[in-house]
């Protein structure tokens, strides 16, 4: 075969491929090429789950400049609902200073390459930092994988490309594409699409001034009839052994304490006022007392609160929307407990 017709064959070939690219770009339904003054409508639907790492990180490269944020909420999902209404007033800090920087599913590598990002990269100054954590997030050393996980490139140094591949490679996935072009064309989430794709058509309150989610829609439910909410989870959120504690295995070993080494000393250097959560899960695991050991041990006996295990917020199963997240109120509850005002 000549050198020109295997070009001429190759070319054929791309075509599609070249097509599904330029239809990525054009469509961009992660929102990680173009630039967005908010990365969510307020009052409405996301559609398509995102990254949100990448959000709250680009989203704060887009806006300190205007803003001049010095107070943050760092966390996994959970972390979303301590309000910053709430936290102001604790702070003694304006609304308008106090950020959400947590990211789904949040790691202790995430949380120290983003106080990293602040204080040793961008060089801004933090004055309140709170951490809310759990086992899980400190037994995660590694940069996250999955399109809707990794880490921000400007947060964990990672090339760029990689992390584009990485989404361009997802909405090359058939399962995906498929049901993408499904969503587009009929203009509805179906079941299906929920199941394996998280979309979700339920529309949730942002404010993009804080990069701050809330779940009016659960609240407003709740509050009509609780049973209309609850009574549907009962499979969901099972009963639980009150009477026996169990405790977590020890998670921090040697690259976690690297890493809780690395954020205790750019919170000591700076001068934060930092104060860690540990987050009451409905599972009513108590954190391991190795780790909260060392945890008081670095950060100061003053600064690390526990609310793991069997206590009031986790022996009622109405504290939470599922197993995973407890509800704004107890959020808030705990907000005075760490603040001394309750």
């Amino acid at each position: 075969m000549s050198v020109r017709k295997f070009l001429l064959r190759l070319a054929l070939f791309s075509i599609p491929f070249v097509g599904l690219v330029v239809l990525y770009i054009a469509l961009d339904p992660f929102k990680v090429i173009r630039h967005y003054d908010s990365y969510y409508i307020p009052n409405k639907p996301s559609y398509i789950s995102l990254n949100r790492d990448y959000i709250s990180t680009q989203h704060w490269i887009n806006h300190y400049p205007e803003k001049k944020y010095d107070s943050y909420i760092l966390g996994n999902s959970r972390s979303m609902f301590y309000r910053i209404d709430d936290w102001k007033y604790l702070i003694g800090e304006p609304y308008e200073k106090c950020y959400h920087f947590d990211a789904s599913g949040e790691s202790l590598y995430g949380i120290e390459r983003k106080m990293n990002f602040l204080v040793n990269k961008e060089k801004v100054p933090v004055k309140n930092a709170l951490l809310v954590i759990d086992a899980e997030l400190l037994n995660q050393t590694l940069n996250s994988e999955g399109h809707i996980f990794a880490k921000h490139p400007a947060v964990s140094g990672a090339s760029s490309l990689s992390f584009q591949m990485g989404s361009l490679q997802a909405f090359f996935d058939a399962k995906f594409f498929t049901s993408y072009l499904d969503f587009k064309i009929s203009g509805e989430v179906k079941p299906y699409m929920k199941k394996e794709f998280l979309m979700d058509d339920r529309p949730f309150f942002y404010d993009p001034a804080t990069n701050e989610i809330q779940q009016k829609v659960f609240e407003e439910v709740i509050r009509k009839n609780p049973d209309d909410f609850y009574k549907p989870l009962q499979a969901v959120l099972y009963e639980r052994d009150s009477t026996h504690l169990q405790i977590s295995p020890a998670v921090i070993k040697e690259k976690q304490l690297d890493l809780i080494n690395s954020l205790a000393k750019m919170v000591i250097d700076n001068h934060i006022n930092c104060k860690i959560v540990i987050s009451p899960l409905y599972n009513q695991k108590k954190i391991n007392p190795a780790d909260l050991a060392i945890l008081k041990e670095k950060f100061g006996e003053n600064n690390v609160f526990d609310f793991s295990g069997i206590n009031e917020f986790t022996k009622d199963k109405h504290n939470y929307y599922e197993t995973s997240h407890y509800r704004p109120h107890v959020a808030a509850q705990i907000l005075k407990i760490v603040y001394g005002k309750q």
